[in-house]
């Protein structure tokens, strides 16, 4: 069984990472071979108490686990930290806002045989992707414009996501190397703003996982959020959260 080292993107938010790690460690978790732990924690959305109550929650599931505290928040630097500090074959990258839907096992790195696959990432219940219509692999069609008409080219590009996936541990280091920290991790794989991470992927491919065209994980935070009038907004592939009178 190969070796996955776990990563989490977490802020001061302990009832949020609590459901998610009882989640994937009942569903998923305890169906692999996990390796090393990492969590990011940011001093964001919550106070002291809560950040240490993060910290106890991670410690109970990895007690051998590394917290890193930094002093400000930065998503892209959470990302990059993490997937930094992983040696593993496999990086399983998560967030401390999600549910699992199901029981998952090894199962989930069978789309690796295809050497192009360098992540499998999770079907969510919140995604725009039909996979009966689109099939399974993430990408988007590309276009130019003649005469203000945006036209076909035929061709598509991979689109790649920092939502939970399974990463090969030698793209997500190499990935980690490229980011720009000041812009959102996610728009640096295909929105025009890294070209040189746009460069390393191109030829790579994102896998849904889907068995049986459903979703297998689902999203707490959106509604987190909304109960607290928090919006994520991106300004220039650069992500900020704001909170509403």
């Amino acid at each position: 069984m190969s070796t996955l080292d776990l990563c989490i993107v977490a802020t001061r938010r302990p009832d949020l990472l609590a459901q998610t790690l009882t989640s994937f460690r009942e569903r998923i978790f305890s169906n692999l071979e996990l390796g090393g732990a990492y969590l990011n924690l940011d001093p964001a959305f919550g106070s002291i108490e809560d950040h240490r109550a993060c910290v106890d929650i991670f410690r109970s599931y990895f007690p051998e686990g590394v917290v890193f505290q930094p002093e400000s928040t930065g998503f892209c630097a959470a990302v990059a930290r993490l997937w930094s500090a992983t040696s593993a074959e496999y990086v399983f990258h998560l967030e401390d806002d999600w549910i699992a839907l199901r029981d998952i096992g090894e199962v989930l790195l069978a789309p690796f045989a295809d050497p192009a696959i360098t992540q499998v990432s999770f079907h969510t219940a919140d995604q725009n992707w039909d996979i009966g219509r689109k099939g399974h692999f993430h990408q988007r069609n590309e276009y130019a414009r003649f005469l203000g008409i945006k036209i076909p080219l035929f061709r598509t590009f991979p689109k790649f996501t920092t939502s939970p996936s399974i990463l090969r541990g030698g793209f997500a280091r190499h990935c980690a190397g490229l980011m720009d920290l000041s812009r959102d991790p996610e728009k640096q794989f295909y929105s025009g703003v890294n070209p040189a991470m746009e460069s390393y992927v191109g030829r790579s491919r994102n896998y849904i996982f889907s068995p049986e065209a459903r979703p297998v994980i689902k999203d707490m935070g959106r509604e987190w959020r909304e109960q607290r009038r928090i919006q994520k907004v991106i300004t220039n592939s650069t992500s900020i959260w704001r909170q509403s009178a």
